[in-house]
């Protein structure tokens, strides 16, 4: 009886604690809705990321070896262009659509549109740019592994990812199957269109306070002289007039004295 008890008030303790755990926050206000359908397109997105300086995205098919593009406006029926990769399973380089990718993980996307690829079974890093396909890491490696050093040498698991940083102009490797987080440095043509926006910026904050800074010192130099004038002095134009003769030949400061010795 004892053994009967003790055990329901284990399930009791397991049932409350689950309703504890499982209580939700549901926050109303937002909509879903599908923009692009890769059954019609027989296209399988594994990733998905805009292509900077314009309104495109990159869809990478993971289990097609191949990426893509689609261009806005966004609808089930849009059309999508291939972009690397000719659907084969292998390991090559050079022209965009020929080269071979082997399950590539996941890619990241720097400021000037090269696409960096976690190229998971041939555990190396691929890039995509204007000029082709070319492998930048783990082109020597045999196998996974965890080597760092020259990126040529260097080796990966078969689970890994690329996040761009253009702050350090380099790639943040999330090495799951070595449980790693590693970086890579990209060369600083990787990475010059993103300093230049960062130094045109400072341009314009640094004239912007320099603005400021001078507008402050013409008003403090302003109310400095206010303050030790007490009034502002009168005019050049004004002192003209009252120098200026009359008909009569008088000007007007002897016609003020005049007017004062007849108050006399």
């Amino acid at each position: 009886m004892a053994m009967l008890l003790h055990l329901l008030l284990l399930v009791i303790l397991c049932l409350a604690s689950n309703r504890v755990t499982s209580e939700l926050v549901l926050e109303e206000g937002y909509t879903v809705s599908t923009i692009l359908d890769g059954n019609k397109l027989r296209v399988n997105p594994s990733s998905v990321l805009p292509r900077p300086g314009t309104h495109d995205l990159i869809i990478l098919d993971s289990s097609g070896n191949a990426f893509y593009t689609v261009s806005s406006p966004f609808s089930q029926d849009c059309e999508v262009r291939q972009l690397a990769g000719n659907g084969s399973r292998g390991f090559s380089d050079g022209d965009s659509v020929s080269a071979m990718f082997s399950h590539p993980r996941s890619f990241a996307v720097d400021l000037k549109g090269n696409i960096y690829v976690a190229d998971r079974s041939n555990h190396a890093i691929r890039k995509i740019s204007k000029s082709g396909v070319t492998t930048i890491a783990g082109g020597y490696s045999k196998g996974p592994g965890k080597m760092d050093g020259p990126a040529q040498s260097a080796s990966f698991s078969e689970d890994f990812e690329l996040i761009f940083i253009s702050e350090r102009c380099s790639l943040l490797i999330s090495d799951r199957g070595n449980r790693l987080v590693r970086e890579m440095i990209l060369k600083h043509e990787d990475c010059a269109h993103s300093q230049l926006k960062l130094g045109s910026t400072w341009v314009w904050a640094l004239g912007l306070g320099i603005a400021c800074l001078l507008s402050l010192a013409m008003w403090l130099a302003a109310h400095r002289f206010l303050a030790r004038t007490g009034r502002l002095q009168p005019s050049l134009f004004q002192q003209d007039m009252e120098a200026l003769p009359n008909h009569s030949g008088d000007s007007s400061s002897d016609n003020l004295l005049r007017h004062q010795k007849r108050s006399c």
